[in-house]
Formats: C-alpha cells, structure tokens, sequence
C-alpha cells in the first residue's frame, strides 16, 4: 500500500470520525432544539396569556387614568374659577384695604382733634369744679347767713307782733278815755285797759330745769322743720328736741328760731326723714 493511501486512508478516518461526531452533534442539538421550542411555545403561550392579562389591565388603567384625567380636569377647572374668584376677592380687599387704610388716616386726625378737645374739656371741667367749690363754700357760708337772717326776720316778727299788741292795747286805752271824758267830764277816772299790758315777747323760762316739753312736728322743708311749740312752752334757741314716731327715733331738731307758739329749727341725726304729725320732746 501506498503511503498516498495510507494518507488518504488516515484523512477518511479523521472525516469518519469528525463527521461521526457532527452527526451526534446535529442529532443532540436537534433534539435541544426541539425541547427549546416546546418550551419557548409554552412560554410564549404564559406570556401571552400574560401579555392579554396585563392589556386587560392596561386598558383598566388606561380608563381609570382617563377618568381621573377628566375629574383632575374638572378639579382644575372648579380651580381654577375658584382662583379667579380668590384673585377678585383678593382684588377687593385690597381695595377695600386701601379705603380702609385713607378712613384709618383720617381717624387719627379726627382722633387727635378729640383727644385734644378731651383735654380742653379737662381743663375746663378742673376750673369748672373749682368753681363748684367756690360756689358751694359760698352756699355753705349763704346758707349760714340766711339762717342768721331767718332768725333775726323771726325776732323782728316777735317784735313787730310787741308792738302790735301794744298799739292795740294804746288804741283801746285812748278810746276808754275819750269815753271817760265824755261822760265825766270833771273827774278822770283811772283807765283799764281791755288788752292787758304786756311786755317785749321774749321766750318763757321753763319752769324747772327737769321741764319735759313735748310737741308736734307742723312742717318739713328739706332740713328745717316747723314745731307746735314755742317760748310759752319753754322753747329757747338751741333747745334740742327728740323727734319720734311711736317707739322709734326718727332725728333732732335744733331749735334756730323761737316764737310765743312754734319755733323752727335745723335737723342733726338723720335716721329716718320726719313728717308732719310726729312728736316732739326734749326727754326720750
């Protein structure tokens, strides 16, 4: 045998083989392949399957995305005029603001205007109560000088009604005499006079010193008030007489102003406003 034989002998044996193992190759990769493609059908069936569950899905969310989109739309839209509405509002107040802002301005001048009238009205109610002061210290000393007065018009009465009395009783003696003149004319008899003579009315000593004098209440102006009782009873200026009503004690009257009859006087001890009527006495 040749050595080109041998050659071509050994390059048979080599192909043999190689093409021996391409063939189990081919055959295991056939068989490879076919399991691929079973499985890569099942899982492109899964995923399919997959594939429509997942577009089912889509499409829900898609609806549900469109719906949310029209309700954010709608959302934005009611926004959106409730912001113009806010813009107008916001636009008003300021408006408003500034209006309130030129009121405010004016205020305060009209504010300072007042407080300055505020202090004037201060200043003149200061001088004013000042004033009042005055005037009440004026009253108070008036009101001393009209009861000094009151007393002494009271005593010019009491003499007064004297000489009254005692021109009655001169009238009535000239008029005894005349008569006993004329009936007799040589002889003039002694003259009695029908008005007994008296003398200046002034106030009756109590005839004891324990001498209770008891009276009426005739009248009340304000803190004066008018007694029942007078000189003939033993009354004297500053005689202290108790008023009461039954049991209870009602006040003092300080006697200002006496007369044969009544007497007048200031009232101290207030506790209860005397009327006309309640009683009068200088023991308790």
């Amino acid at each position: 045998m040749s050595i080109l034989t041998k050659i071509l002998v050994v390059l048979l044996s080599i192909f043999s083989i190689l093409l021996c193992g391409m063939i189990v190759t081919f055959v295991g990769n056939t068989n490879n392949y076919k399991a691929g493609l079973e499985n890569e059908k099942h899982t492109t069936s899964v995923l399919q399957a997959d594939n429509a569950t997942k577009t089912e899905l889509f499409n829900a969310q898609v609806k549900k995305t469109e719906e949310l989109q029209k309700k954010y739309d709608t959302d934005l839209q009611a926004i959106e005029g409730e912001r113009n509405n806010l813009m107008a509002d916001l636009r008003t107040a300021q408006r408003l603001a500034q209006q309130y802002q030129a009121q405010s301005d004016s205020w305060k001048g009209v504010l300072g205007g007042f407080e300055q009238s505020v202090r004037n009205l201060q200043a003149s109610l200061s001088q004013t109560q000042q004033q009042l002061d005055q005037a009440r210290a004026q009253g108070i000393k008036d009101q001393k000088d009209l009861n000094q007065i009151t007393a002494d018009l009271y005593e010019k009465i009491v003499q007064v009604q004297s000489m009254e009395a005692e021109r009655r009783r001169l009238l009535e003696q000239k008029t005894e005499l005349e008569k006993q003149i004329a009936s007799s004319p040589t002889r003039t008899a002694a003259v009695q006079p029908v008005t007994p003579l008296r003398g200046a009315a002034v106030p009756a000593q109590p005839s004891g010193a324990g001498m209770d004098i008891k009276g009426l209440v005739v009248g009340v102006d304000r803190n004066m008030a008018t007694l029942s009782v007078g000189s003939a009873d033993g009354v004297k200026e500053g005689t202290v007489l108790h008023v009461t009503r039954g049991d209870r004690f009602l006040c003092d009257v300080v006697v200002t102003n006496v007369d044969i009859n009544q007497s007048a006087g200031v009232l101290e001890l207030v506790q209860q406003a005397p009327q006309s009527g309640d009683t009068v006495s200088t023991q308790l």
